[in-house]
């Protein structure tokens, strides 16, 4: 346990967990300027994006899986100064 709260291993992970949200969010986004956004329904949208995206699984696969990283320190972080403050 001491290892996963270690200030350099939760850094490191949260680092990778926003690079993989930033990757992600870039092969999942459309690039291909689209006009009155306001008129195409919600499945529409999904469906330019999945066809005009870079690789739309994979973009969506990092960008959850660095949210979950990235909720995960947050919950080691929470720990850590909980176990701080009980040991003062």
């Amino acid at each position: 346990m001491r290892f996963i709260l270690n200030k350099i291993t939760l850094v490191s992970i949260s680092f990778l967990s926003l690079g993989l949200i930033i990757i992600g969010f870039l092969l999942r986004a459309i690039f291909i300027p689209l006009q009155d956004l306001d008129s195409i329904g919600r499945e529409q949208l999904l469906a330019f994006q999945k066809e005009y995206a870079i690789n739309y699984p994979l973009g969506s696969r990092l960008f959850y899986i660095g949210l979950f990283l990235l909720i995960l320190v947050i919950i080691l972080l929470i720990i850590k100064i909980i176990n701080l403050r009980r040991n003062k």
